[in-house]
């Protein structure tokens, strides 16, 4: 399997809401175990998603969260459907402000 790592700057309910529309199609082959927790899971997965809460951190008086995660993806996919996931779920899951 292929892993890339994201530290990001959300709960994991938050990452919930978003999967679907940041997974895409691979949404239905996922399998997701967030803090120990089993939230998606299918016989055939191209993608695997694992992370853990780390404490919160604090800029002045905001309160980011942070969840490190690793995204394992199948060997039966091309190096081009994983660039492509990569970019879709780093499309829908990073937030800016300004």
């Amino acid at each position: 399997m292929h892993q890339f790592k994201r530290e990001m700057g959300c709960s994991v309910n938050d990452l919930l809401r978003w999967l679907p529309q940041a997974l895409g199609d691979l949404h239905s082959y996922a399998d997701v175990v967030l803090d120990g927790q089993q939230t998606l899971e299918t016989d055939n997965a191209l993608i695997r998603i694992t992370g853990s809460s780390r404490p919160s951190r604090q800029i002045a008086l905001l309160q980011i969260p942070i969840l490190d995660i690793d995204l394992f993806f199948a060997k039966t996919l091309t190096a081009s459907q994983i660039e492509d996931a990569l970019k879709r779920f780093d499309l829908y899951t990073r937030r800016g402000g300004g």
